[in-house]
């Protein structure tokens, strides 16, 4: 039986569990690199889940090296593998330029968690964006790139109903909402979707009012993943000069005390439910 997740989580998982093989054996990345021919630079992508999965070829030489004679555990390392190297719609070639620089990786990461919390402090969160709202976010982009995008957020909204639909829990700077990303028009069209999206039992929504003093959140927009029993929770923060994952114990901890603290400080989903309501009319009288 498959383990479970998407094959982004398993291609973690695997490299994890290569990783823990590797160090139980008192061998490091360069030893691991010698016996199968490669630089050491592709063991550490392996061993970290990025790029392709490794073959069943290069896996059983690892575990032969690393002196793994148990049947059931090299069954279950090779299981891993051959789930891990499925391809999800975000690796299809169509997507490969809009999403380099490890935008992939995360949209990959997203679709296999449980749970996602974000804090958007300028824009609506991706997956809440409507077409249009989309389309004005990357309107200084070549119109196929665009295109492209657009298709990428739809399909990552997919995420958000159906079986085992991902749990998500948003809180959105206030000032995003007064923001005329597209026009009025747009922005009443996005917030219509939002109401709608607050309705949803799988997804809570805050707004953080703007009237309230510096809190933690002016930092920047971040993503804070959350998959399995076995599998850490997974930070991310986008910015101008890239993208970066956070893994580490003390950065998951410094995310979770200002994701806590903006929920805190945010209205109540009720509040931000009535403030929905609320700039509807207002942007109506405003075509």
């Amino acid at each position: 039986m498959s383990e479970p997740g998407g094959p982004t989580v398993r291609k973690r998982r695997l490299g994890s569990e290569l990783r823990r093989l590797r160090e139980r054996a008192k061998l490091d990345q360069a030893a691991a690199a010698a016996h199968l021919e490669c630089s050491t630079s592709k063991i550490s992508r392996m061993e970290t889940g990025q790029g392709i999965a490794p073959k069943a070829l290069e896996v059983t030489r690892l575990l032969d090296h690393y002196g793994v004679t148990d049947e059931a555990e090299r069954a279950k390392i090779l299981d891993i593998r051959r789930s891990a190297s499925e391809k999800g719609w975000w690796e299809q070639a169509e997507y490969e330029e809009v999403l380099a620089s490890g935008h992939g990786v995360y949209v990959g990461l997203e679709s296999d968690a449980r749970a996602a919390q974000v804090w958007e402090l300028a824009l609506i969160p991706g997956l809440l964006q409507i077409p249009t709202y989309a389309r004005a976010v990357h309107a200084a982009l070549p119109p196929e790139s665009v295109d492209r995008l657009v298709d990428v957020r739809m399909q990552r909204q997919r995420r958000l109903t159906g079986p085992n639909p991902l749990e998500l829990w948003a809180v959105i700077d206030e000032s995003v909402l007064t923001r005329q990303v597209g026009g009025p028009e747009v922005m009443r069209d996005q917030i219509r979707a939002l109401a709608a999206a607050a309705r949803q039992p799988n997804i809570t929504l805050q707004v953080y009012p703007a009237r309230k003093d510096v809190h933690p959140g002016l930092r920047g927009a971040f993503s804070l993943l959350e998959f399995g029993p076995s599998d850490p929770r997974i930070g991310y923060v986008d910015s101008p000069s890239g993208n970066t994952f956070l893994e580490k114990d003390r950065q998951i901890r410094s995310l979770v005390y200002t994701m806590d603290r903006l929920r805190a400080g945010a209205l109540d989903p009720e509040e931000t439910a009535a403030l929905f309501d609320s700039l509807l009319p207002a942007a109506e009288e405003n075509p």
